[in-house]
């Protein structure tokens, strides 16, 4: 994707078309796989791990923008039911 000036990571995101927003503007699905249960996610920016809150931080040119699935064999229920 082009740089252009004013350009966001959300932008950046959104016009790939693979990830999907809801209308508050977080993630919900990245190539049609829903986010939640046990799949979340970690943004990255130039190889370093950013808050989603950040979606709204400008990009600059020659950034690098990731997004990384990951899965978790447990979900946050059976992990909060492991420990008591």
């Amino acid at each position: 994707m082009p740089f252009r000036p004013g350009l966001t990571i959300y932008h950046a995101l959104a016009e790939t078309r693979v990830v999907r927003f809801n209308v508050y503007g977080q993630i919900t699905s990245v190539s049609g796989i829903p986010i939640g249960g046990n799949i979340s996610y970690r943004l990255l920016l130039n190889g370093r791990i950013i808050p989603a809150t950040l979606l709204s931080f400008p990009v600059q040119r020659n950034n690098s923008v990731a997004l990384e699935l990951i899965y978790s064999h447990f979900t946050r229920e059976d992990e909060q039911e492991s420990f008591e």
